[in-house]
């Protein structure tokens, strides 16, 4: 792959910053002292005043995660759209609001994506990822930038950081990951302690599969099975993020990160026509700071800026024009700013102010582009209040979106104030009930609006009301059985104007348009459990299930009027159980998936079949030499079930994955 001169650019220059933070580290020195190990316990469970469920990379093993996606498959209210196959596109949709309506924080600043609005998780590869925290309606912590407020849901991605004991220095991860579909993944990370508050970590992974497996064609009256082709994927990613601070009060992080991808688009399936020959090329980088400020006990700021450039070609060489080819190459320029504080008056309440900016700006090689630029501002300002067993929070959101384009009428501008409320009450030590009400709108991406095979310039921004009633039970109530949680949320969202995206010929060409309204009714279930077997073996199981019913309510007189909006399963159930100790670990996980439907129209023809997936995985934890090593196998689709997320989208059958990771 050949690197774009912005890259090597941008590369330079963080080089030259990591330099000099270098010479200022090497004027110091460090006295080395080895300490006693100690043994800290913390909690399993935290109240949130807004559903949250986490998971860490101790068990990313667990649910046998190859990517984000592979990991949060089993939060319940999450609805995973995957086109199949290792490179396939696969978004994310949370309490069927949409994949537009959750916002994707990576260490605190957002993943922007104007063009689309549809972050593709499987771009986020788990090397570096330490927590992913789902929260409806916002975070829970303070400060926040505005825009962590600003969609109806919230993926929180927090990287692993350089941690050393008292004689470290260095530390070196290697990994090397091999399977199915010609899988091979080594990566690479460095850690390096520079002084007493400065360090830095880079992580590379190199990912190359040729995508290849064999699907039943369902319809056809056929018993032969198909392969797929065209699902290839050759991706580098490389990241470097450097860590310090000045003063005991303070910390920096500066980020720095390249993908790199050529990969096909493998299409939908058509009888008796398995060539697809559409290809995708990405070329994405972003430079990030946050800096983090206290001033005292009672004030705390949170600076934040991000510049990005994502460039994007589609080819398709089967498009029936005088070119014999669509050649469409788009370039996505974001820079953003962020201010946030918060102050606390007293131990009862507090403050807390946002502000934040941005600048999006898309060229394409297309004739006839509007050549958007979009400026985009966001205020919020709320409180918080701790009384005995009462926690409220309070806010209001201040949106304003400015466009312009090259070529046609401005849109005009958008205005939105969105306020929200949360309340939490601790009846017991054991159980807390919550409630929120969130008001949020988003508006339509560059490519809803614009993009030459699709756009539609009369979209509406959606609006959408989320009711949430919420109870958690959680206790450790013997030596035997650790720990327990439990937590059931009934919530009701009602969507104005909601914008619908489907794919067409392609994955790269889309229908869009607005749904008047959608109501949705759901419940969402989450448990877990910890069992002690014996002295050194845990047995563990977690258990989601969700109830979605996400009903067109636009027009009584439409065919589609109370029908379910299209690919939202009502019923979806995951279980997770294991046995482990501390080297050993066996694991079982199932997805169940009830039908759905394609199209607006809930008619037999337009069925799409549920499906109930298994999957195994397993870790062992030894020593070469004096070096920590993991080895661990996963087998995916366990019993080989044909099934589509997607309609005319296969997914693969059994796979399998085997990694072995060397801590140096």
């Amino acid at each position: 792959m050949v690197f774009c001169f912005f890259n090597k650019f941008y590369f330079f220059v963080f080089i030259l910053l990591l330099g000099s933070y270098i010479n200022c580290a090497i004027a110091q020195t460090d006295t080395l002292h080895k300490l006693q190990e100690v043994k800290i316990i913390a909690s399993k469970h935290k109240a949130t005043v807004t559903p949250s469920q986490q998971i860490t990379n101790i068990n990313f093993i667990k649910y046998a995660a190859y990517n984000i996606t592979d990991a949060i498959r089993n939060f319940a209210g999450v609805n995973i759209k995957d086109y199949g196959g290792i490179g396939g596109l696969k978004t994310i949709s949370v309490r069927s609001l949409g994949a537009n309506h959750t916002a994707v924080l990576y260490d605190g600043v957002a993943i922007s994506d104007t063009q689309n609005g549809q972050i593709d998780f499987g771009k986020l590869m788990l090397d570096n990822v330490e927590t992913i925290t789902l929260c409806n309606a916002q975070p829970n912590n303070l400060p926040q930038t505005a825009k962590a407020y600003s969609s109806a849901s919230v993926i929180m991605i927090t990287s692993i950081k350089p941690v050393f004991d008292s004689l470290q220095t260095f530390k070196t991860v290697a990994k090397f990951t091999t399977g199915s579909f010609g899988l091979l993944n080594p990566a690479l990370q460095w850690q390096q302690k520079l002084s007493k508050n400065w360090s830095y970590i880079i992580n590379s992974s190199l990912q190359k599969a040729h995508g290849r497996y064999q699907y039943k064609v369902d319809g056809d009256g056929s018993d032969t099975l198909a392969l797929r082709n065209n699902a290839d994927i050759t991706a580098l990613q490389l990241d470097a993020s450097l860590y310090g601070s000045f003063s005991p009060k303070n910390t920096l992080m500066i980020r720095a990160n390249l993908y790199q991808s050529e990969r096909g688009l493998p299409g939908a399936v058509i009888f008796y026509n398995p060539i697809a020959n559409q290809r995708l090329w990405d070329n994405d980088f972003y430079l990030q700071t946050v800096f983090k400020q206290a001033l005292g006990k009672k004030i705390n700021f949170l600076f934040s800026n991000k510049v990005a450039k994502n460039y994007t070609k589609y080819i398709d060489s089967d498009y029936l024009n005088q070119q014999r080819e669509l050649n469409q190459q788009f370039t996505q320029q974001a820079f953003y700013q962020s201010l946030a504080a918060n102050y606390q008056i007293n131990k009862i309440i507090s403050f807390n102010y946002g502000i934040d900016a941005s600048v999006n700006k898309l060229d394409t090689n297309l004739p006839n582009f509007a050549y958007p630029t979009r400026f985009s501002l966001w205020q919020v300002l709320g409180t918080n209040i701790n009384y005995k067993n009462w926690q409220v929070s309070a806010n209001v959101l201040n949106t304003i979106l400015t466009e312009r384009v090259d070529k046609g009428k401005n849109p005009p501008e958008r205005k939105k104030w969105s306020p929200t409320f949360m309340v939490l009450y601790k009846a017991s030590n054991q159980i807390n009930l919550r409630a929120f009400y969130k008001n949020i709108f988003r508006p339509p991406t560059f490519n809803d609006l614009y993009y030459t095979n699709f756009g539609n310039r009369n979209l509406e921004s959606e609006n959408v009301n989320q009711y949430n009633f919420g109870a958690t039970f959680s206790k450790k109530l013997n030596h035997k059985l650790n720990y327990i949680s439990l937590s059931a949320d009934a919530y009701f969202n009602t969507i104005t104007n909601k914008i619908i995206a489907l794919p067409n010929k392609d994955l790269f060409v889309w229908s869009i348009y607005n749904l008047g309204k959608v109501n949705i009714y759901g419940v969402d279930f989450v448990s877990n459990l910890n069992y002690a077997l014996s002295k050194n073996w845990d047995a563990v199981f977690t258990g989601n299930y969700t109830y979605q019913l996400a009903l067109d309510v636009s027009n009584p007189k439409s065919n589609t009027y109370n029908n379910q909006i299209p690919y939202t399963p009502q019923h979806t159930f995951t279980n997770n159980v294991g046995i482990k100790n501390a080297r050993w670990g066996v694991f079982y996980n199932q997805i169940f998936s009830s039908y759905r439907y394609y199209l607006g129209e809930n008619r037999p023809e337009f069925f799409v079949k549920g499906f109930l997936i298994s999957d195994l995985s397993s870790i062992y934890n030894f020593k070469i030499s004096k070096f920590k090593s993991t080895l661990s196998v996963e087998i995916n689709n366990l019993f080989n079930t044909p099934y589509s997320v997607i309609r005319s989208y296969p997914m693969p059958g059994t796979s399998t994955r085997i990694s072995l990771k060397i801590t140096l």
